[in-house]
């Protein structure tokens, strides 16, 4: 390693270079430079807070120059930026100026005993900073490539001012370790790199990674997506992929602590994923850490590229970020200029974003079919997972993508290699057996054997001739890695026999056998078919059954995930099967209940009424002959008769009836019975049109003298009997409380 005393004040300037040694100046024409930066030195805008102090280092497109700006003539750049001027000096009051700059960090900003950081040099490409033309002073040591007592040399970033660098140019840079440069695409809304292009076509030819940053000056949410549209804008008419890495280099000085810089790179790096570049990064000095202008943890340190010189930089530091620039005076023999240099932890600048592969081992199944298989982390497609689904692949090794996402590369039980795909497709199992998979089929043991009880293979239960005999149910199966379907099996009490490879096992039809039932169901819809058979040929309506009660001989637990019983009416007679879920089951033969409300009469003595359906007597019909009652609900009984719940006008149940030994009244009053008598009246009560109480008329005084006929009694459900009277002409007059008269001869 080639390195100066710690505080000698020494620069080298190259392409135009300019040393300045204690205040000496040395100046050496560029023929070969651009005059780019005299066109882009402008000022970016007023919405960006650049003020009129700052306009002492901005020069503006159309020449002119503050008093204290410097000259186009000696415009300089520091040992990372190739200066871009015909020709460069620099005089010692400028670096007298540079040590006064309000752009410079003062030693409490960042750590001088141990190091720099960007405060110290701005690359600005809108403004010529002081900053840029005398960062020459830094006792930042030279550093040879390739030297091996310096931190990793992973990656280089470059901009416009490390000028033209050739195919054979970067080939030599890649030849001592690195493996990827970042190059500037843009800054504010104003600047593009005129030689990003070239530069990135460049590294591409001598197989570099390339990715991109841009220098923002953003200090509102809507800069920040127009800044972060300027940079998608750029890189995609340079073609740049998806998978570059995008990085926001948040470090101008002229905005620090001018807005929430949090917040709106987080605004920032959202844009840039809806515009389709979702691997994001962001370059923050160290200083920027420490003034709490920033917040890396918020962003994620995994995202954060941070960058702090130490004057002898030997050890590797920052180790919680994603990467560290630890210097831009990093010289490679035969090409002009010096390089800042970069330590990559995370592997996402050298890698396409997916990072670095971690060893993994382990095996899993492919579980979703609409996930892509990808050939590299550029997103070629290899193959869609749906090729997959199902099969259980080894995990060589796994990727955290700086996308967030996780990627498995996965391969077969020959050693091939499938692809990377995300692990949202898949699910990691705990062996080579792979992930429990649905699958309902009804089987035979093919032949006495052996049957595994874990998937060590160890652990076994013998198959026996008796269960040969057996349908067993499997309930699920596992892929094997080495290519076997593993069938779970269960009895059909519910019990675990064990593990077979499916080649083992006879598939039975689907319904499965028929498991002996005898409970009694009431067909409660109408609206399901009766089967022929398990093709499904209609053999008859359930509207034909609705409400009756029959026997349930048999189910069957069908793969279609329903239960159909073999049905039978109380004569024996195959009905057919009809599925569970049109039908109740009871828990006797008497069915289930049936909701009725209605009344009805007692008109049978010859009837018993039952305490239950095991044909316990609790009363008998003579009791209640002739009253009105209630049926809250009534049973079809599998024997064929119907039997109502009756209830008093109390609420008082009185017990199960053969409904023949009633009958069902329109209302509470129950049914007309015959009375035919003569009576007359003894109150004045009304007379009612209906036993909705519709008053018809009233009795009468003069009506008290007169005898009626009363043709039919109502014994109603309130306890009171109605008689229906007629005069002797034979017109009905109304419907009378039997109370209010009086029965004569």
């Amino acid at each position: 390693m080639k390195r100066f005393p710690k505080k000698m004040l020494i620069a080298a300037l190259y392409a135009g270079t300019a040393f300045v040694i204690f205040g000496m100046r040395v100046g050496f024409a560029d023929t070969e430079s651009t005059s780019e930066s005299k066109e882009a030195a402008i000022v970016y805008s007023e919405t960006n807070d650049v003020t009129s102090s700052d306009s002492q280092t901005i020069r503006s497109n159309t020449g002119e120059t503050s008093e204290d700006s410097i000259d186009s003539t000696s415009e300089t750049t520091s040992s990372s930026n190739r200066s871009e001027t015909g020709s460069t000096t620099v005089d010692s009051s400028t670096a007298e100026s540079e040590e006064k700059s309000p752009d410079n960090a003062s030693d409490s900003v960042y750590d001088i005993s141990s190091g720099l950081d960007p405060t110290y040099r701005s690359r600005s490409d809108l403004k010529v900073s002081l900053s840029r033309s005398a960062r020459s002073v830094s006792s930042v040591p030279y550093i040879s490539a390739g030297d091996p007592s310096t931190p990793k040399q992973d990656f280089i970033d470059i901009s416009s001012h490390n000028g033209e660098i050739t195919v054979e140019q970067f080939k030599l840079i890649k030849s001592y370790g690195v493996s990827a440069v970042v190059v500037k695409l843009t800054e504010a809304t104003s600047y593009r790199n005129p030689l990003a292009a070239s530069q990135i076509a460049n590294a591409k030819a001598a197989g570099l990674i390339v990715h991109a940053y841009h220098y923002s000056w953003f200090t509102t949410e809507a800069q920040a997506k127009a800044e972060a549209d300027y940079f998608v804008s750029y890189a995609k008419q340079l073609n740049l992929p998806t998978s570059a890495l995008m990085v926001n280099d948040i470090e101008e000085p002229n905005i620090k602590k001018k807005a929430d810089h949090t917040q709106l790179s987080k605004v920032f790096e959202n844009r840039l994923k809806e515009l389709g570049y979702s691997n994001t990064h962001h370059y923050i000095g160290v200083s920027w850490v420490t003034d709490n202008a920033i917040d890396p943890v918020a962003l994620g340190k995994n995202k954060v590229w941070i960058a702090q010189y130490p004057y002898e930089p030997q050890n590797q530091k920052y180790t919680d970020y994603s990467a560290w620039q630890w210097t831009y005076n990093v010289t490679f023999p035969g090409i002009n200029g010096t390089f800042d240099m970069n330590s990559d932890y995370n592997k996402y600048f050298i890698s396409q974003g997916q990072g670095g592969a971690i060893n993994d081992g382990r095996y899993a199944t492919v579980v979703k079919d609409n996930y892509t298989i990808w050939q590299n982390f550029s997103w070629t497609k290899k193959a869609d997972s749906k090729a997959y689904l199902g099969q259980t692949l080894q995990i060589k090794v796994r990727y955290e993508h700086i996308n967030g996402s996780t990627y498995y590369s996965l391969y077969d039980n020959q050693g091939n290699w499938v692809g990377y795909i995300n692990s949202g497709g898949v699910k990691v199992a705990d062996g080579p057996q792979g992930n429990w998979q649905s699958k309902q089929t009804y089987v035979k043991f093919k032949e006495p054997g052996t049957i595994y009880r874990d998937f060590t293979f160890t652990r076994t239960a013998p198959i026996t001739s008796d269960m040969v005999k057996n349908t067993y149910k499997v309930t699920g199966t596992y892929h094997h890695f080495d290519g076997t379907y593993y069938d779970s099996v269960y009895d059909f009490s519910g019990k675990w026999i064990g593990y077979i490879a499916s080649t083992k096992l006879a598939v039975q039809t689907n319904q499965g056998p028929a498991l002996a039932d005898g409970r009694y169901v009431t067909i409660t819809s109408g609206n399901y078919s009766i089967w022929q058979n398990f093709s499904w040929k209609v053999k008859a309506s359930s509207k034909d059954y609705l409400n009756k009660t029959v026997l349930a001989k048999y189910r069957y637990e069908h793969l279609n995930g329903s239960i159909y019983y073999s049905l039978y009416d109380q004569s024996g007679t195959w009905l057919g099967y009809m599925n569970a879920n049109g039908t109740k089951t009871a828990n006797n033969a008497g069915g289930t209940a049936i909701s009725s409300g209605k009344y009805v009469t007692v008109t049978s003595k010859n009837y018993s009424i039952w305490q239950n359906f095991s044909w316990k007597e609790k009363n008998k019909s003579s009791n209640f002959y002739g009253q009105t009652l209630q049926v809250k609900v009534y049973y079809n009984h599998f024997n064929g008769s119907t039997y109502s719940s009756l209830y008093d006008n109390k609420g008082t149940w009185l017990g199960y009836i053969n409904a023949n030994g009633t009958k069902e009244a329109s209302n509470a009053a129950g049914i007309n019975q015959s009375y035919h008598k003569k009576i007359t009246f003894t109150q004045n009560f009304p007379l009612w049109q209906n036993f909705s109480w519709k008053q018809k008329s009233t009795v009468t005084n003069a009506m008290k003298g007169q005898t009626f006929e009363a043709r039919y009694v109502y014994r109603h459900f309130n306890g009171s009997n109605y008689l229906s009277i007629y005069d002797n002409k034979g017109t009905w007059l109304g419907y009378v409380n039997e109370s209010a008269t009086k029965v004569v001869k």
